[in-house]
């Protein structure tokens, strides 16, 4: 990369970093300023605010319960944190890796950086900074709250808040570093484009195993101490050390020190340090060594190998004819992203820990007709959760099947082809997965809690109509606020609009399972007819909200132009 000169403003390396992270800074700003999605940004804002004061006030409360528990209790709280930070450091780590494939090798900006006067070291650290930035918003908006209630929960010093804010950004550089290396050596062995798509694979799969595995190992236990022989055994089994060497340890040593007022880990601390440094070292080292290479296999192209494929099209008959070219080619576009159709692992591992969760519950505390209601009323509530899952599938694949187009959106809409149809085809792809995931969530349920079959009848129709609804809504916001230049599907699938979406979609599962609930009442004082008629209206508004938006988001669609 060329070097600028004595004399030219960018010569020194302040000015250069300044120059490579002000597009962001000012497209953000411009973002909130001027932007088409200002007001879904400042609605988000505020959820997000919600959400962190819930989280606080949840953690508040759980800490104040363990540390009321004399002689164990700081040893709860302790294990707490400790599974707090190593479950963000790995999340953060695999996002870290993730997001510098694409912040390094595969952003859309690469050509005209690497073009400009800069140095590669400040390009190495601007780069840094800009993947940092992207994966470390989860460590503020989940950490920050649990560590504020951590400490005005336990009265913790001034020592507590300034070790906080050392350990905790020292995590965040070293998951960044640790981020940055591995996709370097990565795309020196794999295409990037490849690669990112196995981390993305690997991290689903390893998520589904992580939500089994937690469940299945009861961690409700931890808090109960009678289910230990004595207590020895619970001390023992509360305080299972962590690898010396592993770094939320570190942090977690020096944070709980503080908060409890032990004795300083000067230990853990200068590892912490010395490993921030290390890791950033071996990042620019790695970076210097291995990126002329890896950036120039990141662009070859993907190979297509399945457009040709028949299958797709006999797959398309199906629905309408009219339909079928959309859904052939969303088929073929979705086989060959790994990020689309490694969602199913995600998927399969949430319907199992659900149903453990649910073959779990203590209902042999219950007896006779207290037992037939608890569970009919369990049954019944299985909709909340079936509809969240739903939700989520609409909001991961329908939501952002329209800006999947991406750039190649202009082709689209040159083409004679009705926008209505279009949204339709392209609900299509992810309706089917939502009422497969939906009915096994209710009916395998139901089948655990011995519902009778018009119960199980009732939910199943129910979900149908669920999916109808949360299907045609998801496509109409995508369409209604897309994003062209988003280059997964992932990234369109978290703006704030999606998030919107996620808030309407909930509030629709809460009004039909509201609906459901007082029809079951009326229909158990025989009143028939009332029941009927919230039968109706659950259907009603289903059959609304997955119609009525779709034509006006067409309409405003076409209207934006090629």
């Amino acid at each position: 990369m060329p070097e600028a000169g004595a004399g030219h403003p960018l010569a020194t390396p302040v000015h250069q970093l300044r120059l490579l992270l002000s597009p962001r800074a000012q497209g953000f700003r411009n973002l909130l300023v001027r932007g088409e999605q200002r007001g879904l940004y400042i609605g988000l804002g505020v959820l997000g605010f919600l959400f962190w004061l819930g989280i606080f006030g949840a953690v508040y409360f759980l800490v104040g319960k363990f540390l009321d528990i004399e002689g164990f209790g700081p040893f709860l709280a302790r294990k707490l944190m400790d599974m707090l930070l190593a479950s963000l450091f790995v999340m953060l780590t695999f996002s870290n890796v993730i997001t510098s494939l694409s912040t390094y090798y595969l952003s859309d900006d690469l050509e005209l950086v690497l073009s400009l006067p800069v140095s590669r070291r400040t390009f190495h650290y601007a780069r840094f900074v800009d993947t940092l930035t992207q994966s470390s918003w989860m460590m503020a908006l989940f950490g920050v709250p649990v560590f504020l209630a951590y400490g005005l929960r336990s009265d913790a010093g001034p020592a507590y808040y300034a070790a906080l804010l050392f350990a905790v950004p020292g995590l965040l550089v070293l998951a960044t570093n640790i981020g940055v290396t591995t996709s370097t050596i990565l795309v020196n062995v794999f295409p990037a484009r490849r690669t990112r798509e196995l981390m993305v694979l690997l991290a689903m799969m390893m998520m589904a195993a992580l939500f089994v595995l937690l469940r299945s190992l009861r961690p409700e236990r931890l808090v109960n101490a009678q289910e230990f022989e004595n207590a020895a055994a619970y001390i023992a089994q509360l305080s299972l050390p962590a690898p010396a060497l592993f770094p939320p340890r570190w942090a977690s040593e020096v944070i709980t020190a503080t908060m409890l007022y032990a004795p300083f880990p000067w230990r853990e601390a200068a590892l912490l340090l010395t490993g921030v440094l290390a890791s950033t070292a071996v990042a620019r080292w790695t970076t210097a060594w291995g990126f002329d290479n890896g950036w120039s296999r990141s662009q070859e192209a993907r190979s297509a190998r399945f457009y040709r494929s028949r299958v797709f099209d006999a797959l398309a008959r199906c629905v309408p004819p009219t339909w079928r070219p959309h859904l052939s080619k969303e088929l073929r576009v979705f086989v060959r992203d790994p990020a689309q159709w490694s969602q199913v692992f995600l998927l399969m591992g949430v319907c199992g820990v659900y149903l453990v969760s649910i073959h779990a519950l203590p209902f042999q505390a219950f007896q006779g007709q207290l037992l037939v209601a608890m569970k009919q009323a369990m049954s019944f509530l299985n909709l909340g959760m079936g509809g969240f899952v739903m939700a989520a599938i609409a909001a991961r694949f329908n939501f952002a099947a329209v800006s999947r187009e991406g750039r190649a959106f202009w082709l689209v809409r040159a083409a004679p082809i009705d926008p209505v149809t279009l949204l339709r085809a392209k609900s299509v792809l992810g309706l089917v997965p939502m009422v497969i995931v939906g009915q096994t969530v209710t009916i395998g349920s139901g089948l655990m809690l011995e519902a009778p079959g018009w119960l199980l009848a009732i939910e199943s129709v129910t979900m149908v109509f669920l999916a109808y609804a949360m299907s045609g809504l998801a496509v109409s916001l995508g369409a209604y606020w897309p994003d062209f230049r988003a280059d997964t599907a992932a990234r369109a699938a978290t703006g704030p609009a999606a998030v919107f979406f996620m808030v309407l979609a909930l509030t629709l599962d809460f009004a039909v399972l509201t609906l459901e609930v007082l029809g079951f009442y009326a229909g158990y004082l025989e009143h028939y007819g009332i029941a009927a008629g919230f039968g109706a209206a659950v259907v009603g508004l289903c059959v609304a909200v997955g119609t009525l938006p779709v034509r006006r988001a067409a309409a405003s669609l076409w209207a934006r132009g090629i």
